[in-house]
Order: C-alpha cells, then sequence, then structure tokens
C-alpha cells in the first residue's frame, strides 16, 4: 500500500526529515527521496546523516546525492557523519574523512543545501560537543558565508519558514501551558 501524501499539498512550508539508514538497508532509497522531492515540490526534505557517507566509496555518495542535484527542495544534514565513518577528534586533521564527505557534498549540491547538525546527545558520547560544533570552522571547506549558511541560515530556512512559525504560535498545546 502506497502513503497518500496528498493531503501534503494543503501544507506548504512543511519539512520531511528522513533517515534511511546506510546502503546495505532496504531503506536506503535515494531515489525514492528525489521522487517523492519532484512530486511534492512545495514540501522541503531533509535527508539526515549526508546520507551515511564512507569516504572510502565516495562514488556511492556522489551517486545519492546527484539524484537531488537539481532539486531546489532538498537538503541533508552533516548530523553524525563522524560516527558514521568511526572517527575521533584529532588535533592534526579535524576529521578528515568527513571533511571528504562534505567537500564532495558541497561540490554536488552547494553549500545552500547542507545543514549543520552534531546527532548529540548520542553523538558527543564519541566526540565532544566542542569538536563536533568547530570542526567545520577549522576545516577550509566553506568560505564565511558558505559557512554562515550551513551553520545556520540554511536550517532557518527551511525549519522556520514564516507560515511554520505563525502556525505554531497560534497552535494549542496542552503540554506548553
Amino acid at each position: 500500500m502506497q502513503p497518500d501524501f496528498s493531503l501534503l499539498s494543503d501544507y506548504p512550508g512543511f519539512v520531511v526529515t528522513v533517515d534511511y539508514g546506510n546502503f546495505e538497508q532496504t531503506s536506503y532509497q535515494p531515489e525514492a527521496i528525489a521522487n517523492l522531492a519532484r512530486r511534492y515540490s512545495q514540501l522541503d526534505f531533509v535527508v539526515c546523516h549526508l546520507s551515511f557517507p564512507n569516504c572510502d566509496h565516495l562514488a556511492r555518495l556522489e551517486n545519492a546525492l546527484s539524484q537531488w542535484q537539481d532539486l531546489p527542495n532538498v537538503y541533508t544534514d552533516l548530523s553524525a557523519i563522524q560516527d558514521i565513518e568511526g572517527e575521533q577528534f584529532d588535533e592534526h586533521s579535524s576529521f578528515p574523512r568527513c571533511q571528504q564527505d562534505v567537500k564532495l557534498a558541497k561540490e554536488v549540491l552547494g553549500s545552500q543545501h547542507l545543514i549543520w547538525g552534531t546527532d548529540s546527545p548520542w553523538s558527543a558520547t564519541f566526540n565532544s560537543y566542542h569538536h563536533l560544533s568547530t570542526w567545520l570552522a577549522d576545516s577550509d571547506i566553506f568560505t564565511a558565508e558558505e559557512l554562515a549558511d550551513v551553520m545556520a541560515k540554511n536550517a532557518e530556512r527551511v525549519y522556520f519558514k514564516e507560515a511554520n512559525v505563525n502556525a505554531l504560535a497560534k497552535a494549542n498545546d496542552p503540554q506548553v501551558k
């Protein structure tokens, strides 16, 4: 049975965040994200964990990201990629495997489609929050403007659209009272 997404057309600004796992799992379907993003262009899609990269297999990552290259409503976050790559912070080379992954993502998608994240608190059990929050600034991947986009502005643009903020302000959530 296919899910019915027809109601989503009533929600411009709606964000679908997807954690589809790594390439070994049946749920790993970057092509499905591309199909959904084309069909529901009024929605934004955020793929978690940079599509589970492995810098030993950059062609696989490039294939996944290329499927979204022409889609303005698809983004990917950079959370937990240190854990996925099995990297611990090293003061001499700040997450070199992750840097390769992010450089490729920037080349394919552009910095406007990348969203920084940590996946904390889980990821902070492997690397300090300080290192997770500063490693991109310590790399030479982004210009200052691009880094500001990746670290904050892209997330703000995707997750805090005016319509979404207004709807939240009007919401009646008994847990907040």
